[in-house]
């Protein structure tokens, strides 16, 4: 058996070990420490502001006369006439439209015929009673039956006058919604009426959020279909309960002045302006660097860096933005170049900005 010896002896082996190790350690040693240093970040920057103006409330709201009715006979029966149309401008006390009076007048009659039996009854009844024949009680029955008799004719006669709708101001009818032989039942609309005397109204339905900024005074602006035009107004009345369906609330805007060739059911864009709130932050929108939801970033200058801030926003309005979040009296806030910080980087403000400390 031939016994090949080993290329390397251990006691090289153990000496190329030692070198190795010294070699390591060597340059372990000699690794040199690498000090980052952010550099700075060109940024502009601007003070903080402060606002006490309310976001105005933008809506869409239905231009209508403040006095406006649907006009309906008491009775139910056959319409004889209708002598208006939609458009047309009436005087207060005018007929406007009038049912066929056969049946009513028939009612008129047949009630007056009941009451004249009816006195007959009372006066042969206390005849009667005068010799015996009938009781107390028997006499008192026929009065009875007299007075409800009574009020029978009265209802009728009622009913007969109330056969014709006459117009309760001076106005303009604004639909119609009934012509003659149409048969109606009691309180059916047949004609839509607006008085000219009370002025005009513009009704907006808010959500649960706006309506709880708003309160009866508040000015308003809105537009006709020239956007051009702005008009004024003011609120004049909130309702106490929402709409069931909408699950919104109406809120009543009073015109001061209404252009000619408007008219009732007009689309219009209305603007509310809250009563002022506390002062809170504002800034440019450009200021916020991410968010979700109500929270945002931005970032604050402070002894030359830009250090980032968590704040909550209360609302917006064209460029910017307010928040809930108190911020100090003369903040810096870097509102262009945010986008390339990281926090606590050196930034090199604006020549135009003046750095607040």
């Amino acid at each position: 058996m031939v016994i090949r010896k080993s290329l390397f002896p251990l006691g090289r082996c153990l000496s190329l070990a030692a070198l190795i190790a010294a070699v390591g350690c060597s340059q372990e040693r000699q690794i040199p420490t690498i000090d980052v240093q952010l550099s700075a970040v060109p940024v502009t920057a601007e003070s903080v502001q402060f606002s006490e103006v309310a976001i105005p409330v933008e809506a869409t709201g239905i231009l209508a006369r403040q006095a406006e009715a649907e006009l309906a006979f008491k009775s139910s029966g056959v319409v004889g006439e209708v002598l208006v149309r939609a458009g047309d401008v009436v005087e207060k006390g005018q007929i406007l439209a009038r049912l066929k009076l056969d049946e009513l007048e028939a009612s008129v009659a047949q009630a007056r015929a009941n009451l004249e039996k009816t006195h007959r009854d009372v006066a042969r009844a206390r005849q009667l009673l005068s010799t015996q024949v009938f009781t107390l009680e028997q006499v008192q029955n026929a009065e009875t039956q007299e007075e409800q008799a009574a009020a029978g004719l009265r209802s009728a006669e009622f009913n007969l006058r109330h056969a014709l709708i006459e117009a309760p101001a001076a106005g303009r009818i604004l639909r119609r919604r009934a012509e003659p032989n149409q048969t109606l039942a009691a309180g059916t609309p047949i004609l839509d009426f607006a008085a000219e005397t009370e002025g005009w109204l513009i009704r907006v339905s808010l959500s649960d959020r706006d309506v709880q900024r708003v309160h009866v005074g508040d000015s308003a602006e809105w537009a006709s279909g020239d956007a051009a035009v702005v008009h004024e107004g003011r609120i004049a009345h909130i309702a106490e309960a929402n709409e069931p369906v909408t699950r919104t609330t109406e809120v009543e805007v009073r015109v001061d002045q209404v252009p000619p060739g408007l008219r009732s059911g007009f689309v219009t864009h209305v603007t509310l302006h809250p009563q002022r709130v506390a002062s809170r932050p504002s800034l440019p929108t450009s200021a916020i660097v991410e968010g979700a939801g109500d929270t945002a970033a931005i970032f604050l200058v402070q002894d030359r860096s830009a250090h980032r801030v968590l704040v909550k926003t209360e609302s917006r309005w064209g460029d910017r933005v307010f928040l809930r979040t108190p911020l100090p009296t003369g903040a810096m806030i870097v509102v262009a170049g945010a986008e390339f910080l990281r926090d606590a980087q050196p930034v090199q403000i604006s020549p135009a900005v003046t750095l607040v400390r």
